[in-house]
């Protein structure tokens, strides 16, 4: 439960935000906006213990923070702040937990932070660095043909190494790959690196609808995630029409977790 209360920002936003880019030519406009989120949780206790019974996994001090979940409940919020260049970007991020998660894990907090380049088919990572709460400092940095994960320091040798070519996606960057450029109109398989490891994800496009937003309507494109035996968790995320901001996006973790994770922008940035 323990992983699960200081990874759950992390699960929501890489589900939410695993849309990345086609290979489509596109000039970004300069972009300087900060994007807010409201992160709720709501969870299935039936669940988690169903899987603490078959997994043999035993109830850890922190199951009692679970227990204080009831409903749906603001438990978090983010704030993006997106520097869009002509050729460069940087994109930090903060995630803070709200009252009663903070008092029991000591205000642990979600830093993550971006940096690359501005080019033809988008941007493209070159540094990703994220620290989740009291955990070591963990950086993804492309160099040369290999992306190499490092712990406090690049200045030290990796702690893992994966070969790799072509584009390259992180935690950050895939929620705003589409500003600026087409949405895509069929499944897409993309890349994308937390810090940790490199995955590749597929996201097929759905229905068209009024999204409910700000007190008034807009237009948004829904998008979810392929599942499998070895990967049931599911997801769905909105992106405005016009803008092709994230609106919302809805997870649904594995049994492990039991629960399900919804993140809504708070108000429409000036563009």
């Amino acid at each position: 439960m323990k992983l699960f209360l200081q990874n759950f920002l992390v699960i929501a936003l890489l589900a939410s935000f695993s849309l990345g880019a086609q290979s489509q030519q596109v000039t970004f406009s300069p972009i300087n906006a900060q994007f807010e989120y409201d992160l709720k949780i709501s969870t299935d206790p039936g669940k988690r213990a169903a899987y603490l019974k078959q997994s043999g996994e035993a109830p850890s001090p922190y199951e009692q923070v679970y227990s204080l979940i009831k409903g749906s409940v603001s438990v978090a919020s983010i704030v993006d702040k997106v520097d869009i260049g002509k050729d460069k970007y940087r994109i930090s991020s903060t995630g803070t937990l709200g009252t009663v998660l903070s008092t029991v894990l000591q205000d642990q907090k979600l830093i993550r932070d971006s940096v690359g380049t501005v080019g033809a088919n988008g941007m493209l990572t070159n540094t990703y660095q994220e620290k989740r709460g009291n955990t070591e400092l963990l950086i993804a940095k492309v160099e040369k043909n290999a992306l190499n994960i490092y712990k406090v320091s690049s200045r030290t040798s990796p702690v893992g190494s994966a070969p790799y070519a072509g584009r390259l996606l992180d935690m950050l960057t895939v929620g705003y790959q589409f500003m600026g450029r087409d949405l895509p109109t069929k499944s897409i398989v993309l890349p994308v690196t937390d810090g940790r490891s490199l995955k590749n994800y597929t996201l097929v496009r759905g229905e068209a609808w009024e999204f409910p937003f700000d007190g008034a309507k807009v237009k948004a494109i829904r998008y979810y995630k392929t599942t499998s035996k070895d990967d049931s968790a599911t997801f769905e995320v909105w992106f405005s029409e016009k803008d092709h901001v994230p609106l919302r996006s809805v997870i649904g973790l594995s049994d492990q977790y039991g629960a399900t994770i919804q993140v809504d922008l708070k108000k429409l940035p000036k563009l």
